[in-house]
């Protein structure tokens, strides 16, 4: 499953982990589901805000869901017509599907961007989770109007903020190591000579 890096498997797991695409059956069991749910409540959260929010879509939900954007008024213009079948794939390639979004409140101690760290947090701590229990894992953009068609299919207030999209499911290809960054890419020390 995953390369040994480390003589620990936790980190050998974190530092083996990568996107998959596409995704397919079988989903995540609903035990496991939880786990990786529960994995985001994990994330760091100045002030106890709970910003990330999500909708779950497995089944026949992720149909229905294209169909209402699809059909809403917003997407009967050329932009959204030409973007038919990414949105298509975006939303029903997975078998889990999970609209992300963050919930932001007026906070005197957690601005705005400190909410959105934290509801990317709790996205990534799915990943991670969804990784380790052998699933594979997409964080996908909402390209072109389909951010906003979905803010307001979904009847979400102006005080959220559309993440983007949680594919979950089995990896339809083999998993291949990615080059990463060198360290020095993204460090840099600081001494106080």
């Amino acid at each position: 499953m995953t390369q040994t890096l480390t003589d620990n498997p936790t980190l050998d797991t974190l530092l083996a982990r990568r996107s998959c695409w596409p995704l397919t059956t079988p989903a995540p069991r609903d035990g496991e589901l939880g786990t990786i749910l529960d994995a985001a409540a994990r994330a760091p959260d100045h002030a106890g805000l709970v910003p990330w929010r999500m909708t779950l879509l497995r089944g026949d939900a992720r149909q229905a869901l294209l169909a209402r954007v699809l059909a809403h008024p917003d997407a009967q213009t050329d932009e959204v017509q030409a973007l038919r079948g990414k949105y298509t794939a975006k939303l029903t390639t997975a078998p889990v599907v999970l609209v992300l979004h963050a919930h932001i409140v007026e906070h005197p101690k957690a601005p705005e961007f400190e909410q959105l760290l934290a509801a990317g947090g709790a996205v990534t701590n799915m990943l991670n989770a969804a990784f380790a229990l052998g699933y594979g894992a997409f964080w996908s953009s909402t390209p072109g109007a389909l951010g906003r068609l979905l803010h307001q299919v979904l009847e979400l207030g102006p005080a959220d903020r559309m993440l983007g999209l949680l594919n979950l499911g089995t990896r339809v290809n083999p998993l291949v190591p990615v080059p990463r960054a060198e360290r020095s890419a993204y460090v840099r020390e600081w001494r106080a000579d």
